[in-house]
C-alpha cells in the first residue's frame, strides 16, 4: 500500500495522462534535438551509431523509469527524487539530490530560453538583431534577441502563475506539434534525399575509432538528452489518474523523444550541399557556415520543401523551446515546494495561489532566469554541460531507493532495475568526469565545484535553523560532496591547464612559422623573449587557477568544519540530556520508593486507628483521640498526593496563575493559626511577623501564595527538633514602580540544616537528603521543586541560606500588584454586606448527587448538621428529572458531582439550564467534586454552574460557597 506524503495535500489534481505525458516528453526534448546531431551526435558516432545509440540509451531511461514507477506507487505525492530519497535515506541525502535537480531544470530553463536568440538569428538573420550590442566569449548579444527571450520566460512564468490547466493545455499543443512536425519534416526528406529510406554513409564516423566506442559516447548522452521525463514525479500530486499508469505514460514520452531524436539526425546527416562528398565534410565545415546552412536539420528541408519546411521544422522548434520552458517551470516549481515543506527552503517558497500554483517558486524561477539571456550562449552552454551531472545523481538516489525499499519486499524484479539503474548512473558520472574529455567545457567544472560549495554553505544554514534535527545524520553524503569540490576543482585546473598549453604551443609555433631562427642574433633574442612571455603567461594562469581551487577546497573545509562543529555541539547536548534524564529517571525511581513508603506510612496509621476504634470496650475520649489521630493522617495523605498533583501540573505547563484581591495580613494570621497548634505541641517557638508591611492589600494567587507558605513552612517544622525556632516574617521593600509592592518573606527555623551539595539541588524534583537524620522524615522530595515553580510562574526569586546543623531560611521576593484605594473600599462594603445577609441554612432543601453512596452518606450527614433538608440522586439523569419533576424553587441548589455513569455533572447542567420552566432552570448548581484544579472551576463555570466545592469536602469551604449563593 502507498505511503502518504502529506506535504502536498494542497495541491489540486488536475493533470490528465495526455497533460502529463506533454510534461515528461516535452521536458526531455528541446532545443537540442535541433542542433545535437549536427554538433554532437554525428561528428562523435555517425548516423548508425547515432541511432543505435540512442535507441539504447532510451532503453536505460526506460529502466530508470521503472525505478521512478515503483516509488510514485509507493510514496503518493509531489516530490520526486527528494521524497524518495528522505523516506529511504534521510534528509541529508535527499538535500544532495534536489540540490543538484535544482541546477538541471534551471539549466534546461536557461537553455532554452536562450536558444530563442540562436534560432532567430539563423532563421531570420538580422531582424532580431537591433538595439544594443556585445560580445560574451566572442558570442554577439542584441538587444532584440534578449527581449525575445525574456518575453518568452514571462510569458511561461505567468502561465504557469495563472492559469495551470491552460499551461498544460498549451504544453499538449506544443508538444503534439513537437512530434508531428519533426515526424512530417522526416517524411519529407526521407522521400526526397532517401534520409530516410536509406542511412548516408559513412555509417560510423571515420576518426572516432572503433564502432563500439562510437556507440558508447552517445549511450552515455542519454542522461543530458533524455533528462527530464522523469520530472512527472514532481507533479504526481495532480494527477487525476492512478499512479499505476505512471510507467505506461513514461515509456511513451522516452517512445516519442526518441523517435524525434532519431530522425533529427537523420535528416542532418541527409541534409548535405553539393559541394561536399558526404555529411562528414560538410559538418566539418559547420563553423564557417552562417544561416539555414549552419544548421543541418533546417538545411535538410530547406533543400526539400524549401522556405514552407523551414517554417514546419522552425515551429517545431519554437514548440520543443516552450515546452522545456513550461515543462521545467512546473517540475522545478514543483521541487522548491516540496523542499520548503520539508524545511529546506524558506517557507515563502510554499505559498499557493488561488489557483493552487505555487507562485512564489515559479516567480523566484522567472527572476533569476529573465537576466540569463544577457550573458550570451556560449556562457549558458557551460551551465548546460553539468546538468548531465546533476541527472546522474539524481538518477542513482531514485534507484538505490528502489533497491532498498524493494529489497524490504522481497521485490526481486525492482532489486534488479534499481542495481543496474545505479550502475548505469555510476558509470555515467565517471565517464563525464574522468574519462571524456570532451563531455564538459573546461568552465563546466568549475560551476560544478562552485555550485557545490554554494550547496554546503546553504546546507550550513539549513541545518543551523534545523530545530527537529533532521539533518546532519549522515557524514556519508558530505565527504562525497568534499570530494566532488575537490575533485572537479582538480580536474578544472587540469583541464583549464591543458587548454593553456594548447594556446601557448600554437602561438609559439605560429612565431617559429613567421620567423626563420637562423637569422641574426636579434631575431633569436626576440624568440627567446617571447617564449618567455608566453612560459610567464602559463605560470600565471597555473598559479590563478590553483588559488581559485584552493580557495575552493579551504572555503568547503571550513564550512565541512563548521558543520561538524555544530553536531558536535549537538551531540554533547544530547549526551547531557541523556545523562540528565538518566539521572531523572533514577530520581524518580528513588521518589516511588519514597511514596511508596511515604503512602503507607499515613494508611498504616489510618487503618491502625480504625482496628482501635473499632475494638470492644473504647471509651469515648479513646474514640475522639482515634478520630483526630486519623484526620491527621488522612490530612497528610492528601498533602502527598496534592504534590504529585501539583507537580504534575507544573511539568506540563498547565499551571495557570488566577489574581485576586486579598489582604496579606490576612493570610499571614491564618497561615498563623493553621501550624499554632502542631507548633505547640512540638514545643516549638513559632512566630508570624507581619508588622513590617506597609500596603497590605495586593492582588495575587491566594491559593499559590499559601502553597508556598505552607511547603515552606511544614518543612521547616518537620526539619526542626522538639524546643526549635520557626520564624515566618514578610516585609515590604522599596519598589520603583508605584502600582506595585515589592514583598519579601523569610522563613526560617534552627533545625538540621542542609549540606551544601544538596542546598544546591534542594529545588529539583524528587530529591531528598540521604542522611540519618532525615530518613524518617516522610515526603515527596516535591515541595520545594513546586515551590520554585509557583515562585518563577509569580515572576519572584527564591534563595535558600543553610548550614548542616544549624538551620535553613528561606528567602522569597515577590513583586505584586497593589489595589487601588476604589478596590479596597468596594471590597470592605461587599464583606460587610455579605455578614449583613448571612442568614442560616436551617430548612434549605438541597438536591445531592453523586454515584457513590458512601460519598453521598458523608455529604449528608455534613448537610444536615448545617440544618439542610438533603435530598439525594445517583446520576446526572435522574438529578434533571427530579428537578423537572419539582415546583419551581423546591430546590434550594443542587450540589453536583462531574464523573457520573449514565450523564455526567456538565451534561445534566447543561440539560437543567435548557429546561422550558425558567424557575427551575435559574436552580442554582454546584460542583462537588475531585476535579479541582482551576481549569476544573472554569469548565464548571462554564457548563452553568454557579459555585465550586472540592473532595475531599473542607466543611468550612462549603460553608462558604453555600453562603454566598443562599
Amino acid at each position: 500500500m502507498a505511503e502518504e506524503n502529506v506535504n502536498n495535500k494542497e495541491l489540486e489534481k488536475y493533470l490528465s495522462p495526455i497533460h502529463v505525458w506533454a510534461l515528461s516528453f516535452g521536458c526531455a526534448v528541446g532545443w537540442g534535438a535541433f542542433v545535437m546531431p549536427g554538433t554532437t551526435f554525428l561528428p562523435k558516432a555517425g548516423p548508425m551509431g547515432s541511432t543505435i545509440g540512442l535507441i539504447l540509451g532510451g532503453l536505460i531511461m526506460f529502466i530508470i523509469g521503472v525505478n521512478y514507477h515503483y516509488l510514485m506507487n509507493k510514496f503518493e505525492g509531489a516530490g520526486g527524487t527528494l521524497t524518495y530519497t528522505i523516506k529511504t535515506f534521510g534528509y541529508d541525502h535527499g538535500f544532495m539530490s534536489a540540490w543538484f535537480l535544482i541546477l538541471v531544470y534551471v539549466a534546461i530553463i536557461w537553455a532554452n530560453a536562450s536558444a530563442l536568440g540562436l534560432i532567430s538569428k539563423n532563421l531570420f538573420g538580422s531582424t532580431f538583431q537591433f538595439g544594443f550590442h556585445y560580445q560574451i566569449l566572442g558570442y554577439d548579444v542584441f538587444f532584440g534577441e534578449v527581449m525575445l527571450s525574456v518575453l518568452a520566460v514571462l510569458i511561461c512564468g505567468f502561465l504557469c502563475i495563472k492559469g495551470k490547466k491552460l499551461a498544460v493545455n498549451i504544453q499538449v499543443i506544443f508538444a503534439l506539434t513537437l512530434i508531428v512536425g519533426v515526424l512530417a519534416c522526416a517524411l519529407g526528406v526521407g522521400s526526397t534525399i532517401s534520409g530516410i529510406q536509406k542511412i548516408p554513409e559513412p555509417y560510423f564516423a571515420s576518426d572516432q575509432g572503433f564502432q563500439l566506442k562510437q556507440i558508447f559516447t552517445i549511450v552515455a548522452l542519454s542522461p543530458w538528452a533524455f533528462v527530464g521525463f522523469e520530472s512527472i514525479s514532481n507533479s504526481e500530486a495532480g494527477f487525476k489518474f492512478s499512479t499505476k499508469k505512471s510507467l505506461k505514460i513514461m515509456s511513451i514520452a522516452l517512445l516519442t523523444a526518441t523517435i524525434a531524436y532519431v530522425l533529427l539526425a537523420q535528416m542532418a546527416a541527409a541534409g548535405v550541399h553539393d559541394k561536399y562528398v558526404g555529411w562528414e565534410t560538410y559538418l566539418a565545415d559547420l563553423p564557417n557556415l552562417k544561416g539555414i546552412e549552419g544548421l543541418p536539420t533546417f538545411h535538410a528541408i530547406f533543400d526539400t520543401w524549401g522556405d514552407k519546411g523551414v517554417f514546419i521544422l522552425g515551429l517545431a522548434a519554437f514548440a520543443g523551446i516552450m515546452t522545456g520552458l513550461i515543462g521545467n517551470f512546473i517540475a522545478c516549481s514543483r521541487l522548491l515546494y516540496t523542499m520548503a515543506d520539508d524545511g529546506m527552503m524558506p517557507g515563502w517558497f510554499g505559498k499557493l495561489n488561488e489557483d493552487k500554483s505555487p507562485k512564489n517558486a515559479i516567480i523566484a524561477l522567472m527572476a533569476i532566469s529573465l537576466f540569463i539571456p544577457f550573458l550570451g550562449r556560449t556562457a549558458i552552454g557551460w551551465i548546460v554541460d553539468v546538468n548531465t551531472i546533476g541527472a546522474t545523481i539524481a538518477y542513482a538516489y531514485t534507484s538505490a531507493a528502489a533497491f532498498a525499499n524493494a529489497k524490504k519486499e522481497s521485490n526481486i524484479e525492482v532489486m534488479a532495475t534499481g542495481i543496474f539503474g545505479v550502475a548505469m548512473s555510476v558509470m555515467f558520472f565517471i565517464y563525464f568526469m574522468m574519462w571524456s574529455a570532451e563531455a564538459m567545457s573546461t568552465e563546466s567544472y568549475l560551476i560544478l565545484a562552485s555550485w557545490s560549495v554554494l550547496g554546503f554553505f546553504y546546507f550550513r544554514f539549513v541545518f543551523e535553523k534545523d530545530k527537529e534535527h533532521r539533518f546532519g545524520q549522515s557524514t556519508v553524503v558530505w565527504i562525497v560532496l568534499l570530494f566532488l569540490i575537490f575533485f572537479t576543482s582538480l580536474v578544472w585546473v587540469k583541464s583549464a591547464t591543458d587548454d593553456m598549453t594548447t594556446e601557448v604551443i600554437g602561438d609559439i609555433s605560429q612565431f617559429y612559422e613567421q620567423h626563420n631562427l637562423d637569422k641574426d642574433p636579434e631575431t633569436v633574442r626576440q624568440t627567446e623573449a617571447y617564449i618567455s612571455s608566453e612560459l610567464r603567461k602559463v605560470d600565471r594562469t597555473l598559479t590563478r587557477n590553483s588559488l581559485i581551487q584552493m580557495s575552493l577546497n579551504i572555503i568547503s573545509l571550513i564550512i565541512m568544519f563548521s558543520i561538524y562543529s555544530i553536531m558536535s555541539k549537538r551531540e554533547k547536548q544530547a549526551q547531557v540530556e541523556t545523562i540528565k534524564a538518566h539521572e531523572r529517571s533514577r530520581a524518580k525511581t528513588v521518589f516511588l520508593s519514597n511514596m511508596s513508603h511515604d503512602i503507607r506510612t499515613p494508611m498504616n496509621a489510618i487503618i491502625g486507628y480504625i482496628n482501635l476504634a473499632e475494638e470492644p470496650g473504647v471509651t469515648h475520649e479513646e474514640l475522639k483521640d482515634y478520630i483526630q489521630k486519623i484526620k491527621g493522617s488522612s490530612n497528610h495523605l492528601l498533602a502527598l498526593i496534592n504534590d504529585v498533583l501539583e507537580m504534575s501540573r507544573i511539568e506540563s505547563g498547565k499551571l495557570e496563575l488566577e489574581p485576586v484581591p486579598i489582604n496579606l495580613k490576612d493570610v499571614f494570621s491564618e497561615v498563623k493559626d493553621l501550624f499554632a497548634t502542631q507548633m505547640t505541641e512540638k514545643k516549638i517557638n513559632y512566630v508570624v511577623d507581619s508588622e513590617k508591611i506597609l500596603e497590605t492589600y495586593v492582588y495575587c494567587d491566594k491559593n499559590r501564595l499559601n502553597r508556598v507558605l505552607l511547603n515552606l513552612i511544614s518543612n521547616a517544622y518537620k526539619f526542626t527538633p522538639e524546643g526549635g525556632t520557626v520564624k515566618v516574617i514578610i516585609s515590604q521593600l522599596e519598589s520603583r514602580d508605584v502600582t506595585k509592592g515589592v514583598y519579601e518573606i523569610r522563613v526560617s527555623d534552627s533545625g538540621i540544616g542542609m549540606s551544601k551539595q544538596f542546598a544546591a539541588k534542594v529545588f529539583d524534583a524528587f530529591e531528598r537528603e540521604k542522611d540519618s537524620t532525615v530518613s524518617g522524615i516522610q515526603g515527596t522530595g516535591l515541595g520545594m521543586s513546586i515551590v520554585k515553580s509557583i515562585v518563577d510562574i509569580m515572576g519572584g526569586t527564591i534563595d535558600v541560606v543553610t548550614q548542616k546543623g544549624k538551620g535553613t531560611e528561606f528567602i522569597v521576593t515577590l513583586d505584586l500588584e497593589l489595589q487601588s484605594i476604589e478596590d479596597i473600599q468596594k471590597a470592605e462594603d461587599k464583606a460587610k454586606d455579605k455578614a449583613e445577609k448571612k442568614a442560616g441554612f436551617a430548612g434549605k432543601r438541597l438536591l445531592l448527587v453523586d454515584d457513590m453512596p458512601i460519598n453521598r452518606q458523608i455529604a449528608a450527614k455534613l448537610l444536615e448538621k448545617l440544618e439542610f433538608v438533603v435530598e439525594t440522586a445517583e446520576n446526572g439523569q435522574e438529578a434533571v428529572d427530579k428537578v423537572s419533576g419539582a415546583d419551581p424553587g423546591y430546590y434550594d441548589a443542587v450540589l453536583m458531582d462531574i464523573q457520573m455513569p449514565v450523564m455526567g455533572g456538565y451534561e445534566a447542567t447543561e440539560a437543567i439550564r435548557k429546561l422550558p420552566d425558567e424557575g427551575k432552570a435559574k436552580v442554582p448548581i454546584i460542583a462537588m467534586t475531585a476535579n479541582a484544579f482551576s481549569e476544573d472551576i472554569k469548565k464548571a463555570a462554564d457548563s452553568g454552574m454557579d459555585g465550586h466545592i472540592a473532595k475531599p469536602i473542607d466543611v468550612n469551604q462549603m460553608i462558604q460557597v453555600l453562603s454566598d449563593l443562599l
